[in-house]
């Protein structure tokens, strides 16, 4: 019995040892560890069979419409026209679906737009036979010049405009500004946000809200250098207010200003009714970004860092180069006024001028001794040593969106939506705007607008004028790829369509219902 007894002693032992030993528990932790490895090769895999499957999917189309238009095959792909229209439409669709999706499958979207602008005005071109008509040759030439003039009046008004900030910023003239903000957000970094807002509302009336737009990124990168997130934060919201901004100025937004030349509005009108309904449109997303941005992201080392930072002292210099080339910029809607050349002119001689006095005033100059000699060795400085860093690869992503929505207009696509917004809508200007408002948030608000402008014919001042105005220049702020300022920062920055859907979309469309709403609530008080 008590040999029984030790053995049974003995044997529970035994499992206690093989349950409890650490040889066990190591290779229970083992196990543990190389099922979590599995899953997560699985979910990698999984993660990067999506991806391929994407890109396969997207640029698979693209090259499946190319080669259709580069054989001339089918001819009822090619030549039926609500097949062709239907196509392009897919075609831009998908590019825009794979530009949103940029961080998911890692192409770059400069890449993706030119491809989609080639394939586009191939595929388009495919349909007027000039190789076989000489007809179709003159047409497709006329067409094809049409578009470059729009796109080459944006980007040769993008080149100098980002010229000349560039300039001022190698100068340091931003500095001064730099240091004020600084100054004034040391104890407080929240403070940075309305600031930029309201800088960005106002300057855009005056310039435009591309430049404005511009200026304000180029000051964030000096505030805000190492909170990325905060800074594409405040980014956003300087687009929201850029877009908001140009809206009640004839000269701050192009649908504005191509209101205001086509006689369908007028400066005191347009001031009057719509700068109300701006600025809600710009401050009503400005308390939401501001309180997501605060929940998202570690406001204590924001207000550390902004608390150990010193204001930088301006030089002499510094200033001289702000106060030269701010007054640049701002002889650009003069001479649009005065002479009705377009922009872009006014703004290379904005540049012409301020490098002309750079060169002769010498700003932005430096020497430096070479430190084998004596000799001192005069180094490139001012607007040539500002040129290097332009992006062109930002240049060539708004040069691809707007081909790509220029073949779009050329295959009378926009048009064709337009009328199909009117006759949905009865022709009520309330929700006409509205639906022209999302649409631009999507596409070119250009093209929509001068649908618009062809379509109706209401006297100057007209309410349905006034709601196209504010819808067409708010509504582009609800999608990165909405407005020339979100493509601006998308290029200058880096933000993704994804994060601004996520962060910036859902507040930029509050801020466009708040604005038309208000216009509304205008009209019904005061007729």
């Amino acid at each position: 019995m008590k040999r029984h007894a030790m053995g049974f002693r003995q044997n529970n032992y035994d499992v206690c040892e093989r349950v409890y030993s650490p040889a066990a528990s190591v290779a229970s932790k083992t196990t543990k560890v190389e099922v979590a490895c599995t899953g997560e090769k699985a979910v990698a895999g999984a993660v990067k069979f999506n991806r391929r499957l994407m890109k396969i999917a997207g640029l698979g189309l693209f090259a499946i419409v190319f080669i259709f238009a580069f054989i001339g095959w089918p001819s009822s792909v090619i030549d039926n026209d609500d097949t062709h229209r239907k196509i392009l439409a897919a075609v831009f669709l998908t590019g825009i679906s794979l530009v949103a999706l940029e961080d998911v499958i890692r192409l770059d979207k400069s890449a993706i737009m030119l491809v989609l602008a080639s394939v586009m005005w191939t595929y388009h071109a495919a349909g007027y036979h000039p190789t076989l008509s000489m007809e179709g040759h003159h047409e497709l030439q006329e067409e094809l010049s049409k578009g470059l003039a729009d796109v080459g009046s944006v980007i040769l008004f993008l080149l100098p405009a980002m010229a000349i900030v560039e300039s001022i910023d190698h100068m340091d003239g931003f500095a001064v500004v730099t240091a004020f903000i600084v100054r004034h957000t040391r104890e407080k970094a929240d403070r940075l946000m309305p600031m930029i807002c309201f800088l960005a509302f106002f300057l855009s009336a005056v310039i435009d809200n591309l430049t404005a737009t511009i200026v304000c990124i180029k000051i964030l990168q000096r505030v805000v250098p190492h909170k990325q997130d905060w800074r594409h934060s405040c980014g956003g919201l300087a687009v929201v207010a850029a877009n908001a901004g140009g809206a009640w100025s004839p000269i701050g937004d192009v649908t504005t200003t191509m209101l205001w030349i086509r006689h369908k509005i007028s400066t005191a009108g347009t001031v009057t009714w719509l700068f109300l309904p701006s600025f809600v449109a710009a401050v009503l997303p400005l308390f939401g970004i501001w309180w997501q941005a605060k929940r998202c992201g570690p406001q204590h080392e924001r207000e550390a860092e902004q608390k150990a930072s010193a204001p930088m002292a301006a030089s002499r210099e510094s200033i001289t180069s702000l106060i030269v080339g701010m007054c640049c910029i701002l002889t650009v809607p003069v001479v649009k006024m005065v002479t009705g050349l377009p922009p872009y002119l006014g703004m290379m001689m904005a540049l012409g001028i301020f490098w002309l006095i750079s060169e002769i005033t010498g700003l932005g100059e430096t020497a430096h001794a070479d430190e084998e000699s004596v000799t001192i060795e005069i180094q490139k400085h001012g607007v040539p040593a500002a040129l290097h860093k332009v992006d062109l690869s930002s240049l060539l992503f708004f040069t691809g969106v707007l081909l790509s929505v220029a073949s779009l207009e050329s295959a009378e696509v926009l048009s064709r939506y337009a009328e199909f917004m009117n006759d949905i809508t009865n022709g009520s200007p309330l929700t006409l705007s509205i639906l022209l408002g999302v649409s631009s948030s999507v596409v070119d608000n250009v093209p929509l607008v001068q649908a618009s402008i062809e379509m109706f014919h209401k006297p100057m001042d007209d309410p349905l004028w006034q709601l196209v105005a504010l819808a067409a220049g708010t509504g582009g702020s609800m999608l990165a790829v909405g407005s020339v300022a979100g493509v601006t920062l998308m290029g200058l920055e880096g933000v993704g369509f994804l994060w601004y859907m996520r962060r910036i979309s859902f507040w930029a469309a509050l801020g466009f219902v708040g604005g038309v709403g208000t216009y509304a609530l205008q009209r019904m008080a005061f007729g």
